[in-house]
């Protein structure tokens, strides 16, 4: 496992060495022995060997590790355990994860990476029920990233809170006919009114930022949203996000045409409970049916 994290190590200090400096130091192994204590099992080698190295990541506004996820440091790996064993009480295992899927590390809105302790392997917990292998250990996890990221294949903006996104063939296609450059980065609303105020929005890892005219003027927890709708103004088709009573924004409303809106749909799209059929029906629909609420 170090041989292969040394290799990582070494592509992440040229090329994205913000990952780098948002990782903890080690843990002790009296840490590692209380988790171990705590769920009643001992740790995979490679990941036990990782922790000892690296215990998860700072929780202060940092780019995660890899797409959505961030490491979690122990402590907060024992409180999600905690938390997938009261909830496999009230509603079952089949509703959550196995019991024996130890999580390592999140996104922010319900889903995990987690290692399973009997086999090794690193499977992803989803909140709407579509659980998947992604490797067959945290040793192979972290070769698989290593690889990604030797091979050019991945995005990487520390701004944006996520960590290492692999390329999807959108990516690689915007690249053939456009170039990548940093337009993409965030997106802003023009208007025909001169007097206007330009409206930008920055959709991270935790949250959307929001803009006037480059002023940050408030930020939306992905957490906070109650209820999406799909609506239509001057025949163009927005995603309405209501927010709870309260909040300086009660509702925010973003053109769904916006040039970095798949980071927005990935994080709407991981509400639980969310209708992916619906939202595209609605999106169709939106220029005849006036508005459609797609969630909540």
């Amino acid at each position: 496992m170090k041989k292969i994290w040394s290799r990582l190590e070494g592509e992440l200090t040229l090329k994205a060495s913000a990952i780098l400096e948002s990782l903890n130091p080690g843990a002790n192994e009296v840490e590692v022995e209380a988790l171990e204590e705590f769920i009643g099992q001992e740790l995979p080698t490679d990941y036990r060997d990782f922790v000892t190295l690296h215990n998860g990541q700072s929780q202060e506004s940092n780019p995660g590790f890899f797409d959505m996820f961030s490491l979690m440091p122990l402590d907060l790996v024992q409180e999600s355990w905690e938390e997938l064993e009261g909830l496999r009480d009230d509603t079952g295992e089949d509703e959550t994860c196995p019991g024996d899927w130890l999580p390592f590390a999140e996104d922010g809105a319900g889903d995990m990476l987690c290692v399973e302790l009997e086999s090794g392997s690193i499977s992803k917990y989803v909140s709407n029920d579509e659980n998947e292998e992604i490797a067959d250990s945290f040793e192979s996890w972290l070769a698989d990233i290593h690889a990604t990221i030797k091979n050019g294949e991945y995005n990487f903006d520390p701004a944006s809170g996520f960590g290492i996104e692999p390329k999807g063939p959108d990516d690689h296609e915007e690249e053939e006919d456009h170039g990548v450059g940093d337009d993409d980065e965030e997106v802003v609303m023009d208007s025909d009114d001169d007097d206007a105020t330009a409206m930008t929005y920055k959709f991270t890892a935790k949250m959307i930022e929001l803009y006037e005219d480059e002023e940050k003027i408030g930020s939306v927890p992905w957490g906070d949203i109650i209820r999406v709708r799909v609506s239509s103004y001057a025949g163009d088709p927005l995603i309405s996000i209501n927010l709870p009573d309260g909040n300086d924004h009660e509702e925010i409303e973003i053109p769904t045409s916006v040039a970095n809106s798949d980071k927005l749909f990935k994080f709407l799209g991981k509400l639980k409970g969310w209708d992916k059929d619906a939202f595209k029906e609605a999106l169709a629909n939106t220029a005849k049916d006036g508005e459609i609420i797609v969630w909540g």
